[in-house]
């Protein structure tokens, strides 16, 4: 006999538990669990309402956010971009959005991002100001700051991108690519080749969360709280600094520009 599990705050959609899917669908939830740091996450909870896309989502959205390079045999598949610079982006797109869920949980991984490799000071800096990027060119590099314009223009109306901010994406991230080992001797034509790479992996993030934002949005799915399994809201307080999640809570309520 299996036992309800304790849920917290029920919003718009009720987040489902284990005991009331059938097996396939709570093996799909599982593999997002385990794939996503072992948490029982209310994202899993709530797309289980629609079992194929919760089967698929996980290894779909890995391809984009998380794998590293990731070759079959010369041929790169994924991991085309920097992870730090995509959780930046992400965090950017989301932000401009006003999406809760993604804000919290995206500047919990970002933070540990920056915190397991040694950058935490770094990290909480470019958090801190991400909400108005443009307006701190000493936080960020170039290569950051134009790949953050382009994802503000790109969540805000992708018409606003104009030749010029193409070709200057194009012109940073092959600058940033000679800076490293692995790409620094791509003969022109397969650097221009691995750069398209990663504007459409870019393009296809901020895509991805723009819509992701505005599902958690308007379902207004729940952060996980001590009534949970897993207490994100503990975890978030232990990682993210103060000032940033003070930062996120004006964001949502409208009292910062975003």
């Amino acid at each position: 006999m299996t036992t309800k599990i304790s849920q917290g705050k029920w919003t718009r959609i009720r987040p489902l538990q284990r005991d009331e899917l059938d097996p396939y669908t709570e093996a799909g939830m599982a593999v997002g669990e385990l794939t996503w740091g072992r948490f029982r996450n209310n994202l899993c909870k709530t797309m289980a309402y629609t079992p194929r896309l919760l089967q698929t989502e996980v290894e779909y959205c890995n391809t984009f956010i998380f794998d590293p390079p990731t070759f079959r045999g010369e041929v790169q598949e994924a991991g085309f971009n920097d992870r730090f610079l995509k959780e930046l982006v992400i965090s950017r797109t989301s932000l401009l959005n006003r999406s809760w869920y993604s804000i919290t949980h995206h500047a919990f991984i970002g933070m540990k991002l920056y915190t397991d490799h040694d950058r935490r000071d770094e990290g909480h800096r470019k958090y801190l100001c991400l909400h108005e990027h443009e307006r701190h060119p000493e936080v960020y590099t170039e290569w950051e700051r134009l790949v953050l314009d382009y994802a503000v223009k790109v969540t805000k109306d992708a018409h606003l991108v104009t030749d010029e901010d193409f070709a200057n994406l194009k012109r940073v991230l092959r600058e940033h690519n000679r800076e490293e080992k692995r790409l620094a001797e791509l003969p022109e034509e397969a650097m221009d080749r691995h750069v398209c790479a990663q504007i459409s992996e870019l393009t296809w993030l901020i895509g991805h969360f723009c819509l992701l934002n505005r599902w958690f949005t308007a379902l207004q799915v729940p952060d996980e709280g001590p009534q949970d399994e897993d207490n994100f809201q503990a975890v978030y307080e232990a990682t993210v600094p103060a000032d940033i999640r003070e930062r996120n809570r004006k964001v949502l309520a409208g009292e910062l520009p975003h």
